[in-house]
């Protein structure tokens, strides 16, 4: 009898803490003992979303906004040292340290105890897996567009769990800034291993503040917090990056409240933002640059023609009509912030004249130039397009637009030129100019259709091997301008400007654009007032 009132006492008192624990939990906000998540969804209209989300698959400009916020590099570059959104000043990512030994070897020592999206611990031998030749810069990489970016990598050496040498083939004065920039991302090892390329693309691994929560092409891309974040907690539960081509539509969705961010608005719709109270702009001039990329075929292998192409756009006009005179065009190839910066070289030249008298010496005869280009992808790409058909018109150049709707019919039969953008990934010439121009360039090897490929001079393959090798800045810069010379010749292609990046978004939203289009979501970059 005794053990029977016994049992019930304590059943008793288990059920009262069973009640207890409930009462706690409802009126404490919690469920199942967990802290209620009360962060914002945040949600950014976007033109476009990512092919891949293997990081050094897709490197475009509507790739990297997304990828930056799920991985990490070993070393990163502080944006916001300055203010300016455009700083070099390399700070620590997943390395705690890094130490140069000689001209071709740094020596990274990790961060320890930080966690990947799947829990996995980062080690040495996720940044060797990584950085290693057969996954992007060797003889026949599994993902070749990080070649141009990687080539001078040559191995990784892992010394402990937490330690790493990496090695150059040659002398490379810029290593600390390629590791901080495009392709050197760190993802998890044994992820990729096990799921393999394709599956690891739409649901990858690293170590980035959001992880990959649902992904519906053409519709959108949801990010969800990673609470293990090696650096401050995230700042919203998630990111939903929504497809809206129309710019109206992205502003609409702004004002109806749909949407918290968003891209690539233009100068003239500034106004319209700021009628109401609560939105704003945040504006910064890309390091990127819009381009004309001229196919050497029918009447463009004339390079006479190309150039003849480039000296008819009256750069200074497009910036006052298409951008309110915010933006500018950089004196050949390269920006001011660059380490080798040539500050005496001159700007491109406007001379229909010039154009004229080049056309009379060539044998074009007036056939017709396609200019393909796609809708919705670059900002006012389209205007761009019709006023230089015009500026072409008036010399006697015969150009015909075609705009498509993706990059698949622009790389189809039929096109002379179209248009790119050149970002510039380093504040130096092996940021753009080496790898979008340079021997290992889609430019100058097209596997898909060799006819379009540009025949390079080898003088300007050589002075650009001196560019990426050399340790001397001098010789570095003097190859550099020879380079340059070549380039402008040879009319491969022509810059037009660098554009002013436009996003509008809630007061209550205080983020800072990037002068790369990273958007960059970690948490001192991102506070939610409301």
């Amino acid at each position: 009898m005794k053990n029977k009132i016994k049992s019930r006492s304590s059943f008793l008192r288990f059920l009262t803490s069973l009640i207890f624990v409930a009462l706690f939990c409802i009126f404490s906000g919690t469920s199942h003992l967990t802290a209620a998540d009360n962060r914002k969804d945040l949600v950014v209209a976007v033109n476009s979303l990512p092919g891949s989300l293997e990081s050094i698959e897709e490197m475009g400009n509507v790739d990297v906004r997304v990828t930056y916020t799920v991985f990490d590099s070993l070393i990163r570059r502080d944006f916001l040292a300055d203010g300016s959104g455009k700083a070099s000043k390399l700070v620590p990512g997943l390395a705690k340290s890094w130490e140069r030994l000689d001209d071709r070897t740094i020596e990274i020592r990790l961060r320890e105890g930080v966690k990947f999206h799947n829990g996995d611990e980062l080690t040495s031998d996720d940044v060797v897996f990584s950085l290693n030749p057969g996954r992007g810069f060797g003889y026949n990489p599994a993902i070749g567009a990080a070649k141009r970016f990687m080539a001078t990598l040559s191995h990784v050496e892992p010394i402990d769990k937490y330690r790493v040498r990496i090695i150059s083939k040659k002398p490379d004065a810029m290593l600390e800034q390629r590791l901080a920039g495009y392709a050197h991302w760190i993802v998890n090892a044994r992820e990729y291993i096990l799921t393999g390329t394709k599956n690891f693309a739409r649901k990858p691994v690293g170590t980035g503040p959001y992880k990959i929560a649902k992904w519906v092409d053409g519709e959108y891309l949801k990010l969800e917090a990673f609470d293990d974040y090696y650096g401050e907690k995230p700042t919203v539960k998630s990111i939903t990056y929504k497809v809206v081509p129309e710019v109206s539509a992205r502003i609409a969705g702004l004002v109806s409240g749909e949407y918290d961010i968003a891209v690539n608005i233009p100068p003239d719709q500034i106004p319209v933002i700021e009628k109401y109270d609560d939105l704003k702009t945040e504006q910064i001039v890309l390091d990127n640059t819009h381009m004309l990329v001229f196919f050497p075929i029918g009447p463009l292998k004339d390079k006479r023609v190309r150039q003849a192409l480039s000296l008819s756009i009256d750069r200074s006009l497009l910036r006052k009509a298409l951008w309110n005179d915010k933006n500018y065009t950089p004196n050949g190839h390269q920006l001011p912030s660059y380490v080798i910066h040539i500050q005496d070289y001159p700007e491109f030249e406007y001379n229909p004249d010039k154009a004229k008298e080049l056309l009379k010496e060539s044998d074009y005869k007036g056939e017709q130039i396609i200019y393909r280009l796609p809708l919705n992808y670059y900002l006012n790409s389209l205007e761009a397009a019709q006023a230089m058909q015009q500026m072409w018109k008036s010399v006697g150049l015969n150009v015909k637009l075609e705009p498509v709707e993706n990059w698949t019919q622009v790389r189809a039969d039929g096109v002379h030129m179209r248009p790119w953008s050149n970002t510039h990934r380093i504040p130096d010439p092996i940021g753009s100019f080496v790898p979008q121009w340079g021997a290992l360039s889609g430019i100058q090897i097209n596997k898909k259709r060799p006819e379009r490929s540009w025949k390079a001079p080898e003088e300007f393959n050589r002075q650009q091997a001196i560019i990426v090798s050399s340790t001397d800045q001098k010789e570095r810069q003097d190859a550099y301008r020879k380079a340059l010379d070549i380039w402008i010749d040879e009319a491969p292609g022509t810059m037009l400007y660098n554009p002013l990046e436009t996003y509008a978004m809630r007061k209550s939203i205080n983020w800072k654009p990037y002068g790369l289009y990273y958007m960059d979501f970690r948490p001192y970059n991102l506070k939610v007032t409301d």
